[in-house]
């Protein structure tokens, strides 16, 4: 064999068995997947095992508190609803008494979570009245003001009836994220869900107005 082509194979021998002996050492076994480029490691970790931070086992908070701060958005306001007629319930009329008026009661639902922060007070309001009320002609109204010469505006919460002899609710601190159920004798106005209504909340720390949504598409009942 010629010297020149001599060389030759003893230098790609060489560099073949160089290579068997490489592949089964720890540096070239991370290039054996040619899919990868060379310049990632073997196994990388994802973004969000890198970028999240370790959970912590005591937060100082729970995860639902909010925290004010000019920041931050505003907590969710409190919101009232029509839900209808409720047919299995016949205890409100056009007075101020607990006696039916053959008609079933109309019915809604009111949610005041967050009351005290949208009072412009921090907590520790004290209501004394709700007042409901149409928004134009014909007027309507239905209140729990002691003695008022309205009709009675019927609070229950939790199942308990709110009201007391003279249709005061002075004193009543609503229950935290839990709906109080509001019933009214209606003379057929509110049936047709197109008349605007506004329920006014009245306490020591101020009074919150909120408009009566007249559909809710996750809670509602057909007259």
């Amino acid at each position: 064999m010629p010297l020149k082509n001599y060389g030759l194979a003893l230098w790609l021998s060489g560099g073949a068995l160089v290579g068997r002996e490489t592949l089964a050492g720890e540096i070239d076994t991370r290039v054996v997947d040619r899919s990868q480029p060379l310049y990632l490691p073997v196994a990388p970790q994802g973004p969000r095992e890198t970028g999240r931070q370790p959970l912590n086992p005591d937060p100082p908070i729970a995860s639902y508190a909010f925290t004010g701060r000019d920041d931050q958005q505003d907590p969710h306001p409190p919101y009232v609803y029509l839900l209808g007629r409720d047919i299995g319930r016949d205890q409100a009329s056009q007075t101020r008494s607990w006696v039916g008026d053959g008609v079933p009661d109309t019915w809604l639902r009111a949610n005041l979570r967050n009351l005290g922060f949208y009072m412009g007070r921090g907590g520790g309001y004290y209501l004394t009245d709700f007042i409901l009320q149409t928004k134009g002609h014909p007027f309507r109204r239905w209140d729990t003001v002691a003695n008022s010469s309205y009709p009675l505006l019927q609070v229950i919460s939790k199942g308990q009836r709110i009201n007391r002899a003279d249709g005061s609710i002075a004193g009543f601190n609503p229950p935290p994220n839990i709906p109080i159920d509001l019933f009214i004798g209606d003379d057929g106005l509110l049936a047709g869900r197109n008349t605007p209504l506004e329920l006014m909340v009245i306490s020591l720390d101020g009074a919150y107005r909120m408009d009566v949504s007249l559909y809710n598409m996750w809670d509602n009942k057909i007259d």
